[in-house]
C-alpha cells in the first residue's frame, strides 16, 4: 500500500522531473521508500534511477523485491533493468529457473567490454558484489570459460567461488567444472549440485546447530556465521566431507566452544587457514 504521505513524495517528484531536477525527485521518492514499502514507489523510483543513468541502482532496488517473479509489474521493471544492464546473464538464469519470457530482450555488451571486464576482475584482489555482477554482461560463452578459469584459481576468494558455483547451477549447466576445494581439485556439474542454503547437508547441519544452542539464542548469529564459513569453504563438495552431518554439527559446535574439533580438527584448522590466507 501507498501512504498519503508517499503519494505526497511521488507527486512532488513528478513535479520535480518535469522541471528537469532528476536527483530532487530521486530524493524524494528515496524518502517516501523510508516512510515503508510501495510497489508504486518502487516503481517510479526505478524509472528515474535510469533516466538518470543509475541502471545499477534501479537493479539493487528491484532485487529486493519479495514479488520479483509473481508481480507482472515489478517483473517487467526487473526485465527492462536487466536489459539496461546488459544483464544477458542473469536474464538466461531468470529463464532456466522460472521457465517464464522476459518482455524485455537481454543482450550482453560487445566482445570488447567483455574482454575489458575480464581483465578489470582478475586485477581485483577483493571483487566487490559490482565487480562481480559486471560478469553478468558477459555472453555464455565467455562467462563459463571465465568461470572455469576463477574455480580452478588459488588466489579467488571463497566466497566469489561459492558464488560462482551457485550462478553456473542457475544457469543449469550440464557440463562437467572442475573447481579448488580447500586446493585439492575436483569436478561437478552445475545441473547436479543445489543453491548452499538448499543442500540438504546444509540444512541437516543447521538444523543440528540450532538445537544445540536453543538455550543460547544470543549465540547462534555468530555460530550460523562461522557455520557459513565451514560449509561454503566445502561447497559444492559437501557430500565428500560430511559423513554424518548430525556429527559433523556437534563437532563444528565443539570446535567454535572448545577449540576442540574432534574428528574435524584438522579439517576446520584448515579451513580457518584457508580462510585467512
Amino acid at each position: 500500500m501507498t501512504s498519503l504521505s508517499q503519494k505526497n513524495l511521488i507527486n512532488l517528484a513528478k513535479r520535480n522531473e518535469v522541471n528537469g531536477d532528476l536527483a530532487q525527485a530521486i530524493q524524494n521518492l528515496e524518502e517516501a521508500l523510508r516512510d515503508g514499502h510501495s510497489d508504486e514507489v518502487v516503481l517510479n523510483l526505478c524509472e528515474l534511477y535510469i533516466k538518470n543513468k543509475q541502471s545499477y541502482s534501479a537493479y539493487e532496488l528491484i532485487k529486493e523485491e519479495k514479488d520479483l517473479f509473481t508481480n507482472s509489474k515489478i517483473f517487467a521493471e526487473y526485465s527492462k533493468i536487466l536489459r539496461k544492464n546488459n544483464f544477458f546473464i542473469e536474464a538466461l538464469e531468470v529463464k532456466n529457473i522460472t521457465d517464464y519470457e522476459l518482455p524485455c530482450s537481454v543482450e550482453p555488451v560487445s566482445l570488447e567490454l567483455q574482454q575489458k571486464i575480464m581483465v578489470a576482475f582478475r586485477k581485483k584482489s577483493k571483487p566487490t558484489k559490482y565487480d562481480y555482477d559486471k560478469l553478468f554482461k558477459l555472453d555464455l560463452s565467455n562467462f563459463k570459460n571465465f568461470a572455469q578459469s576463477l574455480l580452478i584459481d588459488p588466489s579467488l576468494n571463497f566466497a566469489v567461488r561459492l558464488v560462482l558455483c551457485e550462478d553456473l547451477f542457475r544457469l543449469g549447466l550440464r557440463n562437467k567444472f572442475k573447481i579448488l576445494v580447500l586446493g585439492q581439485e575436483e569436478e561437478f556439474i552445475p545441473k547436479n549440485i543445489n543453491l548452499l542454503e538448499k543442500d540438504p547437508v546444509y540444512r541437516e547441519v543447521v538444523s543440528g546447530i540450532g538445537s544445540r544452542y536453543y538455550h543460547r539464542p544470543s549465540q547462534i548469529p555468530a555460530v550460523l556465521s562461522e557455520v557459513n564459513l565451514i560449509l561454503g569453504s566445502l561447497y559444492p563438495k559437501l557430500n565428500k566431507y560430511v559423513d554424518d552431518p548430525d556429527s559433523f554439527a556437534s563437532d563444528i559446535a565443539s570446535y567454535i566452544d572448545n577449540h576442540d574439533g574432534r574428528s574435524n580438527q584438522k579439517l576446520f584448522e584448515k579451513i580457518d587457514n584457508n580462510i585467512s590466507e
